[in-house]
């Protein structure tokens, strides 16, 4: 449950430097508005990519035949590396902005830079080490204890990379180049929904962590998300801009 917290604050705290998918614009914000619509979909979009490529079917694991089962087995990392992977996106947003804010402040300090001195960079860390949190505990309820997926010493650095390198990668482009960071957050944020549904799933009373398998979630139930969101997305439209 707790995961299931941190993945509710990391999408409040995420929509805001979204900002909320341009919700405020109504119907004035022109095409970089339908871009951020456009990309906030994308992201759901990979995630259903993702997910389908991790459960092809629920019935795999339920063969008979052992070969099939591993075979498939090895796949379920893909839902921790979905997650990371989305989520880092918005890590590849906030590099993005740090640097960009560093290398125009006329600072004495490079703390200053950050708008907050120390206070900033602790504050940062702290949500990189929680974010990070959520991407770990969706991988130990499907990954790490369960006894019949096979596992890898490379999982967990790999996980770490796939989250935490794509901020670095934007702070070494946001410190040459600006640009308007709201696409990355807009992708990124929709891994606290995948998040959240897989961890709902882990803490169900008939999912037994460590021998449960997961469900396929089929891409249908993804397209319901996503119109399900944009419906009272469009009614707010109604009253914004």
């Amino acid at each position: 449950m707790a995961g299931i917290g941190l993945a509710f604050w990391f999408f409040y705290d995420t929509m805001g430097n979204a900002a909320a998918v341009g919700v405020n614009n109504g119907f004035t914000g022109g095409i970089s508005h339908v871009a951020v619509v456009v990309v906030f979909l994308g992201g759901i979009a990979a995630l259903a990519i993702f997910d389908s490529i991790a459960v092809p079917a629920t019935s795999v694991y339920e063969s008979s035949d052992s070969k099939t089962v591993r075979k498939y087995s090895k796949l379920v990392f893909v839902i921790p590396a979905a997650v990371a992977l989305v989520m880092g996106m918005h890590g590849f947003g906030e590099g993005w902005d740090f640097a960009s804010a560093a290398s125009g402040a006329q600072t004495a300090t490079i703390l200053d830079a950050f708008g907050g001195g120390i206070n900033a960079i602790v504050s940062y860390l702290l949500h990189k080490a929680l974010e990070a949190a959520i991407v770990g505990v969706v991988y130990v309820a499907f990954v790490g204890r369960n006894t019949s997926v096979v596992k890898a010493k490379w999982h967990l650095p790999a996980l770490g990379l796939f989250f935490g390198l794509q901020s670095v990668f934007g702070a070494s482009i946001g410190y040459y180049v600006g640009f308007d960071t709201t696409y990355f957050y807009a992708f990124g944020v929709t891994s606290a929904f995948y998040a959240t549904i897989r961890l709902a799933e882990a803490v169900n009373p008939s999912f037994k962590i460590g021998k449960g398998d997961p469900i396929r979630i089929p891409p249908t139930a993804f397209l319901a998300l996503a119109i399900g969101f944009m419906l009272l997305y469009g009614a707010a439209l109604f009253h914004s801009g």
